[in-house]
């Protein structure tokens, strides 16, 4: 039987790390209302998606990296980036409404990711793949470009394109697999079936 590692402060700073995200949507959205320079949202935003790599890189690190983890983990960025949108909203409103279409796309292929693996395994998924981690950094290009330096549509195009590879990929591994999919790196790589 394997040894399990105590609960530690060292233990618990990936937990930690996602938590710190629950409280940078809040505050990017408690910005928008104050009224602050678009400056401020760069240290959070860049916060939020360090705070999002390293929390698994220190779980796994650590040998904390459970199932529940890597959900709330996951949940925990739904939460945040519906608090980055909502300020996005407020802050660059002529741009999303001109783009609506393609934000559209971007949260039903989200939706579509999520409904299937709740319908085929009742959880909220935890995939994690190469390619997901690759939209998480696109997002924060995305993000930054709009919220920071409010450019034009060029963000959300690219944005898009990511996103629907990246949950066409998604949708792929959760049809394939027989088990909720947690930190497959890609549809390439699947475990196989037991006999």
């Amino acid at each position: 039987m394997g040894r399990r590692r105590s609960i530690g402060p060292m233990n618990s700073l990936p937990c930690a790390l996602t938590g710190l995200r629950l409280l940078l949507g809040p505050l990017a959205l408690i910005c928008v209302f104050v009224g602050v320079s678009r400056w401020v949202y760069l240290p959070i935003l860049v916060a939020g998606t360090l705070s999002d790599i390293f929390d698994g890189v220190l779980a796994r690190r650590l040998g904390v990296a459970t199932s529940a983890l890597r959900r709330f983990d996951s949940i925990t960025d739904a939460i945040y980036y519906l608090f980055i949108l909502t300020a996005a909203w407020w802050l660059c409103r002529p741009v999303i409404v001109q783009n609506w279409p393609m934000l559209l796309l971007i949260l039903l292929s989200e939706a579509a990711v999520v409904l299937t693996c709740y319908l085929k395994f009742g959880r909220y998924p935890a995939t994690h793949s190469y390619l997901a981690k690759f939209y998480g950094l696109c997002l924060l290009g995305g993000i930054v470009a709009l919220l920071v330096f409010n450019v034009g549509s060029w963000a959300l195009i690219v944005l898009t394109l990511v996103a629907l590879v990246t949950n066409a990929e998604q949708l792929a591994i959760h049809l394939l697999m027989d088990q909720p999919p947690m930190d497959i790196k890609s549809i390439l790589a699947l475990p196989k079936a037991e006999p």
